[in-house]
């Protein structure tokens, strides 16, 4: 019985009796992921204004017969759309493209990529020959042969090293010495960054000896922020134990898209609390490399929205923290109030770091 091959599915527009199909050239000027309901917005209601256009738009234009578009990428799903603009503020000009990601993460694939997946599918078609004589049983280390393949997958990894934003200089000086370095990898240099929002803050009430007859109530009691401000450190205390092992160099950002410019311009970013104006805020805490765009820091702010109401303070606002001044409270990093709203405040550039090197040891196999 032969195996049945997985069928391919992808979203797509069929027009209906189509006379031809003739494509003009396309060269994507920039690649814009939306999160949340933007690209719903943007499929759905494509003659809307876009900020993300009108932020690009004088990336949009026509060059002989090479029309110049920003695709946008549902940033959820794998599915995209091409626009040029012509200088309005909606998608003038759009295509629906299926599958979006794939031409993009192709697209980023590097010559040593290339080569390792040629040489892996070649160690694949000599095992399914070697099985074809009788063979069952293979160790990866024999298939792998000499020193090549190895010194590939080195140089593979250096040349995607050395594309990404966050990183000063890659250098690759392989020499095949145990206990060497294989490549020496200098961070940028960061600045700070804080996104601040307002806090929740609830209370059990307390039962004192003088309470016994009194009737409980199970209603938590709000505490002001201005009022909690003691509470700091207990709460940030709280927030340490919180966290997973994954958290300990980039905090939330472990969770952020990988495929997202931000996710290369913020390097980390531990949620905490602090007094701010008198009043205990919740802050984000990020280091980035450079500034984010309007469109970035829409993006970063809508994703931390996310994480502050139905992602990880979501789980941490469930937990009980203990504090001298008010008993047993609650922190909640979200709350539907219209007053809710994230402030960003930068550090002054003065401040950047001095940047850090870091060298790679052997990759063993």
């Amino acid at each position: 019985m032969s195996k049945d091959r997985k069928k391919i599915t992808f979203n797509a527009l069929l027009n209906h009796k189509a006379h031809n199909y003739k494509p003009m050239q396309i060269e994507v000027e920039k690649v814009i992921p939306l999160y949340g309901k933007r690209f719903e917005q943007m499929r759905d209601h494509p003659l809307d204004d876009c900020p993300e256009i009108i932020e690009n738009r004088d990336l949009m234009y026509m060059k002989g017969n090479t029309a110049h578009c920003i695709l946008f990428l549902d940033a959820n799903g794998s599915d995209g759309i091409l626009v040029e603009a012509e200088g309005a503020d909606y998608a003038r000009k759009s295509q629906f493209i299926p599958n979006a990601r794939a031409i993009v993460e192709a697209n980023d694939i590097t010559a040593g990529e290339h080569q390792l997946h040629a040489e892996l599918k070649a160690m694949a078609d000599r095992i399914a020959e070697l099985a074809h004589t009788g063979q069952k049983h293979f160790i990866f280390e024999d298939m792998l042969g000499d020193e090549d393949l190895r010194v590939l997958m080195i140089r593979t990894v250096a040349e995607m090293l050395d594309r990404r934003e966050d990183l000063a200089e890659v250098r690759d000086h392989y020499l095949g010495i145990t206990g060497q370095a294989d490549f020496t990898v200098t961070a940028k240099p960061t600045q700070e960054m804080k996104l601040y929002c307002p806090l929740e803050i609830q209370a059990e009430p307390q039962i004192y000896e003088t309470d016994w007859d009194a009737p409980y109530e199970d209603d938590l009691e709000v505490i002001p922020s201005s009022c909690a401000c003691g509470c700091e450190d207990e709460i940030n205390t709280a927030i340490q134990k919180y966290s997973e092992p994954e958290e300990k160099h980039r905090g939330l950002m472990v969770y952020y898209d990988a495929n997202s410019p931000v996710n290369e311009k913020v390097v980390s970013a531990f949620p905490s609390v602090e007094v701010r104006n008198g009043e205990l805020v919740g802050v984000l805490t990020c280091q980035i490399t450079e500034p984010l765009t309007d469109s970035e820091m829409a993006e970063f702010q809508d994703w931390w929205s996310g994480q502050a109401s139905d992602g990880w303070a979501e789980g941490f606002e469930q937990r009980e923290i203990k504090t001298d001044a008010f008993g047993t409270i609650y922190v909640s990093f979200w709350n539907p109030s219209d007053s809710w709203q994230i402030e960003t405040e930068m550090t002054d550039t003065a401040d950047i770091e001095e940047e850090e090197s870091l060298d790679m040891g052997g990759i063993s196999m």
